[in-house]
């Protein structure tokens, strides 16, 4: 494997979401909702989905996008290293409705059909 291949991120719109309240000026994390029982790429060899635990545990922090607050935030996902260490890897979310993001999918998807 190239220098450049384990350095490419791969995202994941795969219906991973974030249930969100605003409690006064503050935005907190309810829950992270994981829409997949078996095997995936969030899930490492003892079946815990790495976006759940990154996000349970750092909560927006992992967030690189922009959008209005919402009840069910749905994201893409991204992870760096070894998702079966997950001391040792980093998992970025960004919310599938933040308009830059949206539009770098849309142009890397026309890129990939030719």
């Amino acid at each position: 494997m190239s220098r450049h291949e384990e350095l490419q991120q791969v995202w994941h719109n795969d219906g991973h979401k974030i249930e969100l309240r605003i409690n006064k000026a503050e935005l907190e994390v309810l829950s992270t909702l994981c829409p997949h029982e078996d095997s995936s790429p969030c899930k490492n060899m003892a079946g815990d989905c790495v976006v759940t635990w990154f996000i349970n545990r750092f909560g927006m922090e992992c967030n690189g996008g922009i959008c209005p607050p919402v009840e069910f935030l749905d994201i893409s996902w991204t992870i760096v290293g070894d998702i079966n260490n997950f001391d040792s890897c980093q998992v970025w979310f960004m919310p599938l409705s933040d308009d830059i993001f949206s539009a770098w999918m849309i142009s890397n998807s026309m890129e990939e059909l030719g």
